[in-house]
């Protein structure tokens, strides 16, 4: 009886472990795509904002 709740206590911290660690890379993934589409987004505004502003002639 004491082995078995060896076991299945090991088994339950492993299974808390990967659930951990798929929620982390999970929480870094989306802030980097999030970052990454910041960019992305400003950069284009950038761009656009340089190209419709007239150009100065002397």
């Amino acid at each position: 009886m004491n082995g078995v709740r060896v076991v299945l206590t090991t088994i339950g911290i492993i299974l808390v472990g990967m659930l951990a660690w798929w929620l982390v890379k999970l929480v870094f993934s989306l802030a980097s795509y999030l970052i990454l589409g910041l960019i992305v987004v400003a950069g284009g505004y950038y761009l656009y904002t340089r190209a419709t502003r007239p150009t100065r002639r002397r």
